[in-house]
């Protein structure tokens, strides 16, 4: 059930956090992550969740600055990434592609100078800046200088609202498919309270063949053992088509309306012994 509802809907495809739809604009603007190098500024908790998506798409390079350095640090030592002083912020944004910041600063940490600066360093490259602070940690204008790509915490939460709604949307699919299944498991208990009588039917009609050919033993020792194996199937082909219809509607009725009234008459009919 959980195979087909990831299989045939995108439920999981969308992200829902912002530090997820961070990464998801990243993948757009780059393609693919691996080998790039990210500059986090500011070690909290959106950092932390932007970082091990990241590394789940590849990352294997991080740069952490954060205001108390012993943090920085802490940080660095879970991602295996290097600390770097804040006063080193404006020469160390030039040798990211990514720079995610979050940090409780009052003013802009990164200005427009700054990027520029940076992006001559870095030959034009681009330069993706995510600022998921509140208030704002990057000058809006840096977005305004070619190959910046600038989003702020407002367009990553408009990117959440829509893939929310979208969700939504792939949860009234899933739903469908586990009504389906739930029909179809609901079928498939209810066939095996019919299973133990089926046996015991089984049992008993091919008991009955194998003591009535060994009454008959005495002319049967006549027949040769080609003739005696044609008997024997015979006699078990007539019994078997006997029986086929009962059976069948047995397991016909335990899937559409249950078998409790089917199995008493039945075990009744044929004087079955069913513990």
């Amino acid at each position: 059930m959980a195979k087909r509802v990831r299989t045939e809907t995108s439920i999981a495809g969308n992200a829902v956090s912002v530090s997820y739809a961070a990464v998801e604009l990243a993948k757009k603007i780059f393609g693919n992550l691996e080998g790039k190098t990210v500059l986090l500024v500011g070690a909290g908790e959106m950092s932390e969740l932007a970082a091990r998506h990241l590394i789940n798409q590849g990352v294997k390079r991080f740069l952490i600055a954060n205001r108390t350095y012993s943090r920085a640090q802490q940080m660095a030592e879970t991602f295996h990434g290097t600390a770097i002083e804040f006063e080193q912020l404006a020469e160390k944004v030039g040798e990211a592609d990514i720079v995610i910041t979050s940090t409780g600063a009052t003013g802009y940490v990164i200005t427009k100078e700054m990027v520029a600066k940076a992006l001559r360093r870095r030959k034009n490259r681009l330069l993706f800046l995510i600022d998921i602070a509140v208030p704002r940690d990057v000058e809006p204008e840096a977005g305004e200088i070619d190959n910046v790509f600038l989003y702020n915490i407002d367009d990553l939460q408009e990117v959440v609202d829509e893939n929310i709604k979208g969700r939504r949307q792939e949860a009234e699919k899933a739903e469908a498919i586990i009504e389906e299944e739930v029909v179809k498991c609901r079928a498939w208990m209810n066939s095996l309270a019919v299973v133990p009588t089926i046996v015991s039917l089984r049992g008993k009609v091919e008991h009955i063949i194998k003591r009535e050919i060994e009454k008959s033993g005495s002319w049967m020792r006549n027949l040769s053992d080609e003739e005696r194996n044609n008997v024997e199937i015979l006699a078990a082909s007539i019994v078997n088509k006997i029986i086929h219809d009962p059976i069948a509607s047995l397991k016909e009725e335990s899937q559409e309306n249950g078998t409790a009234s089917y199995l008493v008459a039945v075990r009744r009919l044929f004087k079955l012994d069913i513990e």
